[in-house]
């Protein structure tokens, strides 16, 4: 019989989300880092306070016991660490494999935005993998390099010669814009 996944609760922005028994996975760690970062917006917790603020919010007894054996070290870390942390204690040791496959899909006939957004939530997850997570701009040159044949075409038509007109688009989310804008108009 498989181990059941731990459920992630939050009541609302304004408290902590909960982390009940059972396993933990990418997606709800991930369910429980995004809560947490909604969590310390709402209430304007400053970065040296986070980890503490969220520690005990584990009902597993195996994790809680962790925490608590290494609660100083552990308290010590900024957040990110933390949850980086997290994933290298309780994911399996080929967790980011599986990321590190989404960030090789090519495009094909997914829509551009759709495509973009998953390969940013997993290079995102892999942010705690050196080796695989990818700055801005290695992932502008990966994306570009996984376009559709079709979206590439016209990628380098409107592009022109380098550094072209896209080439000079310096704000990642203002080029993936305007890529999308462009798949768009391929698709109609």
């Amino acid at each position: 019989m498989a181990p059941t996944p731990a459920a992630v609760t939050q009541s609302s922005a304004s408290h902590a989300p909960m982390v009940s028994g059972g396993t933990l996975t990418v997606a709800n760690l991930r369910a429980f880092e995004q809560g947490c970062k909604q969590y310390f917006s709402t209430k304007a917790i400053a970065a040296p306070d986070q980890v503490c603020r969220v520690i005990y919010n584990f009902k597993d007894e195996t994790i809680s016991s962790w925490i608590f054996n290494i609660e100083d070290e552990l308290m010590d870390l900024s957040f990110s660490d933390f949850m980086a942390r997290l994933c290298d204690k309780w994911l399996s040791n080929t967790w980011f494999v599986e990321y590190g496959k989404i960030l090789m899909t090519p495009q094909s006939n997914t829509p551009f935005t759709q495509w973009v957004n998953t390969l940013r939530n997993a290079n995102k997850i892999l942010r705690s993998k050196e080796d695989l997570y990818m700055d801005n701009k290695r992932l502008r040159r990966h994306i570009r390099v996984l376009l559709s044949d079709n979206l590439g075409v016209e990628y380098g038509t409107i592009n022109g010669d380098a550094p072209g007109v896209l080439d000079t688009i310096a704000d990642l989310d203002k080029w993936i814009a305007r890529i999308g804008h462009m798949d768009n108009n391929l698709c109609q």
